[in-house]
């Protein structure tokens, strides 16, 4: 079952995000660095305070959860014209439940929970994540700073 996240979801949500950061370090990846260190908790309080995660529930268990949020400092960097657009940040599923297609549903959930433009970005050595977005009509944009950029309209 796919919902708005509630603050009772919080500390679920961070050991997702926790742990995918841990698992990618451990696998020699700099994908989401950031995110081993304790303010990660500032932003899931922030996005879910904000009513902007959807969480994957698999028999009252947190399973996945996306941030589909205004633009952010982050975002404003990677592009010339941040406004007008909604963020999909920190898709994220437990590793456990591979195979299941939650990320996917996620996304999906994702793209008809707005009307706006949605951007996300990947790095753009990621073979996988740069093929994965195009599935959902994302466009590639573009690369900068070693991130590639993708856009679709809900």
């Amino acid at each position: 079952m796919i919902r708005l996240a509630t603050q009772a979801d919080l500390s679920a949500i961070d050991q997702l995000i926790l742990q995918k950061a841990q698992a990618f370090q451990a696998a020699g990846k700099t994908q989401w660095v950031k995110y081993l260190e304790p303010s990660r908790t500032d932003f899931v309080t922030h996005d879910v305070t904000n009513g902007t995660v959807y969480v994957y529930e698999t028999n009252g268990t947190i399973t996945g959860s996306v941030s589909l949020i205004p633009p952010t400092a982050w975002d404003e960097n990677l592009w010339d014209d941040s406004r007008g657009a909604v963020y999909l940040h920190r898709l994220v599923v437990d590793d456990r439940m591979k195979g299941q297609q939650i990320g996917e549903q996620l996304m999906r959930h994702a793209l008809a929970a707005t009307s706006d433009r949605i951007r996300l970005d990947c790095v753009a050595t990621n073979s996988f994540l740069n093929a994965y977005y195009p599935r959902f009509g994302f466009r590639y944009i573009g690369e900068r700073d070693g991130f590639s950029l993708f856009e679709t309209k809900a």
